[in-house]
């Protein structure tokens, strides 16, 4: 896996810091133009992998890049699900409904005939279905690595459900040939559930890592003493803490670590990609 990872959260008005700055953002990519074109920059700039959510915003971005070409060596690493898009549809059409919306007649009748029951809780053919259908848009694409949400992985591991992040695991490597990942607010909770209690040390952890300790839990130290062990792959990411650490500091805090396989960024312009990316070559590259 590279170790600079071009990230999304600019086109969708994300920022955890500044609302104005988010809405900002989301305007300056109101086109696909716009997000398509910023890609480019960072292809051009030398960041050759993209991680992002599963936003319908993406499709046609994803069909241009079937089209024309101009990125087919960019890597990619869905990060799935979008939440916001499923719970939109079940408060709008129900549970049976709002699946209906995003699963095609196909897979529907698949899991039907495999005897799924949503009522009867079999969760894990659910969720290979569900991958499925979140993976097809980007189907003949360069697929890198696929990631869980924060909200699924910190909802499974608080619940306890282990084997459905093992089994998540599984089916990812299993059916796509690629590593599985998980993004978490509680790497150390992570960690520990997936090297000491699944034994799985080749999932891939993405978690904020930054010099405040904004978003890190269960705190800044005791996520800094897992790090050290470096037990499983690491992806830092809000290591800018939502621009509240100036960015030779944030990766000058990340270097020091010594532990970090990849850092994930995101920015807005090209002067603004470029000049964090010699940043992170002039030293955590180094």
């Amino acid at each position: 896996m590279d170790r600079v990872i071009f990230g999304d959260n600019q086109f969708f008005g994300v920022n955890h810091m500044s609302l104005d700055k988010a809405v900002s953002e989301s305007q300056r990519f109101v086109s696909d133009e716009a997000i398509y074109r910023t890609l480019q920059d960072a292809s051009d700039i030398g960041i050759n992998t993209f991680m992002f959510t599963t936003h319908n915003r993406l499709i046609p971005i994803f069909d241009r890049m079937r089209k024309d070409g101009s990125l087919k060596d960019f890597r990619l690493i869905p990060c799935m699900p979008y939440a916001h898009k499923y719970a939109d549809a079940v408060t709008e059409l129900g549970v049976v409904g709002g699946l209906r919306k995003y699963l095609s007649g196909n897979f529907l009748m698949t899991a039907v005939k495999g005897g799924l029951s949503i009522v009867s809780n079999e969760y894990i053919e659910m969720m290979k279905i569900l991958v499925d259908s979140e993976l097809r848009p980007i189907a003949g694409l360069n697929l890198e690595a696929v990631f869980l949400q924060n909200v699924i992985t910190d909802l499974l591991l608080g619940l306890g459900m282990y084997e459905m992040l093992a089994q998540y695991h599984a089916y990812i490597k299993q059916k796509y040939k690629v590593p599985a990942g998980v993004i978490t607010m509680n790497l150390v909770k992570a960690t520990e559930v997936f090297t000491n209690v699944l034994h799985l040390d080749d999932v891939i952890i993405c978690s904020p890592v930054n010099k405040i300790g904004f978003r890190m839990n269960p705190s800044q130290e005791e996520v800094e003493g897992v790090l050290k062990l470096h037990k499983t792959p690491t992806i830092a990411m809000s290591v800018f803490a939502s621009g509240a650490v100036p960015y030779r500091e944030g990766i000058d805090y990340v270097s020091s670590l010594k532990c970090i396989d990849s850092i994930l960024f995101g920015a807005s312009t090209k002067e603004h990609i470029a000049d964090t990316y010699n940043l992170i070559k002039s030293d955590f590259l180094n």
